[in-house]
Parts: C-alpha cells; structure tokens; sequence
C-alpha cells in the first residue's frame, strides 16, 4: 500500500552525501514493511539485520571499526554482492542498541556513502554527547492518516481536492463524498494491517478481529519491553475508553480502580507516552506568555494514538454510528481523532479549562508561536472558544465541524476530515 513515507524515502536515496536514518514510530504502524519495500524496489540488494536475534551480527558490528571491511564481511554473511553504490543496509529493532549512535556516526564518516536505514520503535539518545546532530536523520513514522486512507481507496483526487481547499478555506465540492470515507476512517483507523483487511474486504467484522489482534501485539509489546507493574500498564490501557467516554474526560486514577493513586500509575502512563501509544493532552488555563509556562501536568487526559482500536473497544456499530444512541461513543472518538492527528503532525496538544465552567477541547501553538483554540461541534456552533479568544487577545479560532468550510468572525470552520492538512508551522 501506498504511503507517505515513501516520497520521504525517495527524496532521501537522491540525496548527495547522505545522513543515515533512524525511523522511530508506535509498534505495528509499518515501518519494517514500508522500508523493505521501499529497499526491493529502488536497489538491487537489500541486506536485512534484526539486531534483536542476532548477537553474532552484533558482536561483529561492534568489533569491526573499518567500515569498509564491515560492509564486505556483511555482504559475504548475507551472500550479497560487494555493490556499495546500489545497496540498501537496515537495521531492524535498534531500540535496546546502546552502541547504535557510534555505529551510525563510523557509517556517516567513512569515505564513501552508505545508504542506512535504522528502525525503532523509540530511541534513547545520549545527553552528554550531540556529536550526531546533523550526522543522522531522524524521522518518526505513525499509521495512516486520512489522506493516505483516501490513496489506498482509490480516491487520490479527492485527497487531492481536500489539501485545496483546506489552503484556500473554500466550500469542497466533495463534501459529502469526504465525510462518508471519514465515517469509515474513524471506525477502520490507521494500522496498515486493518486498512489493508477493509479493502480486501469490506467486512466489518473481519476489521474487527484484526483490530484486536493490533490490541494482542500492543499487550505483547508492552509484556516484552515495560520492566515495571505490568499489571498496572495493562490496567491503565483496559481503563481509556470509560475515561473518554465521561463528559469530562480529564484522565482520573480512580476510574482504573478504587483508591488507585498517582504514585502508582504516573511511570506506566509515563511510558505508554513515551512509546507512542499514549497521547498525553496537559490542562491550561490562561495563557499569559508561552503556552508550556500555562501548562498544569497534574490534570491531562490521555488518547490513544489510534481512533480505530478505540472504537473496537466500544464495540462500535459502524452502519449506525451517527445515530443519537452513539452520540457519547461518538465524541469520544472526535476527540481522540482530533488528539491523534494534531500529535502526528507535530503538535503538542493543550486543553482549555477555567475555574468556572468554560472549557476548549484542544489549545495547539504552531512554530510562528501563534496559539490556536480548536473546538469540536458538528453544527458550526462554536460557542466554548469565543471568551478564551478575548481573554488570550487570540486572532484566530479554529471549529472543527461536520459541515463544509465557512468562517465566522475570527472562527474558522473545518471540516473535520481536513485536519491532516494542519501541518506544524502552515496554516
């Protein structure tokens, strides 16, 4: 299937002098797939190396300080040709590497270009040594956004006339035909295996159970990789679908079990983040300078970074999720749209509460340091954000909406399909 970071890759192969590249992204979003097959099909040889099963490969890496000498022994080893200028090297499963960063920098180094590509699922990097920094290129890798979704389902021309118009804030034509594939999108979600089973297909329930395989192999990967409670971890996990689905989703220890307290959970939550697994949304109030200095880390609520898994967890009816029965699952799953594709396009996410009752689902701050309100009402009735607006002197709103693109005053209405368009630092 197509993907995103395959324009990334072929930008990066024709690049003179090249940076190695560590690719870092959740579990089971398709970086291994997307870089062998980006391997097979622009070199002539791939060499593949699993550093997580392969301690004599690794003994052999770290031994061999010529690169030269390395690469010919890793061609000999994986019966490759000696044919440095059409061959792709990729390390697989570097997250527990603690060498990887030395490794990399003899690569970038050495006197000829070699074209690397490590994969992680989160990388540790040293503090008392940036001697990489602008030596090795790190990119980060999520499941499919909408746009991607649109590609695999043959509509790129309807993608295409989204990111239009997103730019030049019209009314799309398309609209109805964009917001029935995002109906589907909110329920199928982005992990490239349950995209890949609906359009074979188009069996909502055979969806489903890849779904739920995605949740085994999200437990695995946490069972294999957290050292700590996990147990906790595990509880945690089991407990985000109630937290979102109460009106005030503010994250709350003592909805995963009576008297559980902070102490207890903050390392696991703490690392569900870390790994991307998590998405942390830290409460503001008003915002007097920087938006990081308005931020209170005690009240957050957490998303996952999947609104399809979320979905399986609820047991969604697809056929009629718009139906008024669905309309808490409903906001629910909004909200963890909205949180996961702002954080997979380079954002913090913030939200907005007063002492009173006045509250803004998701506050963001683009890179011109311009700070953005962002309100979530399916019928362009963005009422919550109009005082935050006045007492942060804001300029300009955002209302994300089921309806087409229109503006009011200072509040822009999008159409909650075109979020994937608000890159960090653009409009």
């Amino acid at each position: 299937m197509e993907r995103n970071i395959d324009e990334f890759f072929l930008n990066w192969k024709n690049m003179k002098n090249k940076n190695p590249i560590i690719l870092s992204g959740p579990p089971s979003v398709g970086k291994t797939y997307s870089t062998l097959k980006f391997g097979e099909i622009n070199y002539k040889q791939c060499i593949y190396i699993n550093l997580e099963y392969n301690p004599l490969v690794i003994n052999l890496i770290n031994k061999e300080m010529n690169i030269e000498r390395l690469v010919e022994k890793l061609c000999i080893l994986y019966n490759k040709d000696i044919d440095i200028e059409d061959t792709l090297i990729i390390f697989d499963n570097v997250d527990n590497y603690d060498k990887l960063i030395p490794v990399l920098l003899r690569f970038k180094d050495a006197s000829k270009t070699y074209d690397i590509i490590s994969i992680c699922n989160s990388i540790t990097l040293p503090t008392n040594n940036t001697s990489y920094v602008g030596k090795i290129t790190f990119h980060k890798m999520y499941k499919m956004n909408f746009q991607e979704f649109l590609k695999v389902n043959k509509q790129a021309g309807l993608a295409s006339f989204i990111e239009e118009n997103y730019n030049s804030k019209r009314k799309i034509r398309y609209h109805d035909l964009a917001f029935e594939y995002f109906i589907k999108f909110l329920v199928v979600g982005g992990y490239p295996s349950v995209v890949k089973k609906y359009i074979d297909t188009k069996d909502m329930n055979k969806v489903l159970i890849e779904q739920h395989n995605i949740i085994k192999n999200i437990n695995n990967y946490i069972f294999k990789n957290y050292d700590g409670n996990r147990q906790r971890i595990i509880s945690s996990f089991i407990s985000l679908p109630m937290q979102l689905f109460k009106t005030n989703k503010k994250f709350q220890y003592g909805s995963i079990k009576k008297g559980a307290r902070q102490s207890e959970y903050k390392e696991s939550i703490d690392w569900m983040k870390k790994h991307e697994i998590y998405i942390k949304c830290l409460k503001v109030k008003k915002i007097s300078r920087g938006i990081n200095q308005a931020a209170d880390d005690t009240s957050f609520k957490l998303f996952l970074n999947d609104t399809g898994i979320l979905s399986s967890l609820y047991g969604i009816n697809y056929d009629n999720i718009l139906d008024r029965k669905w309309h808490k699952h409903l906001d629910a799953l909004l909200q963890n749209y909205v949180a996961s594709t702002l954080y997979e396009n380079g954002y913090q996410v913030y939200y907005y509460e007063s002492e009173g009752k006045a509250s803004v689902p998701f506050v963001i701050q683009k890179l011109n340091t311009e700070i953005i309100p962002i309100d979530i009402e399916r019928r362009k009735k963005a009422k919550n954000i109009t005082q935050f607006t006045k007492d942060n002197n804001i300029k300009e709103a955002y209302n994300f909406t089921f309806d087409n693109f229109s503006k009011n005053g200072n509040i822009i209405n999008i159409p909650i399909y075109a979020i994937h368009c608000l890159k960090n630092g653009g409009r």
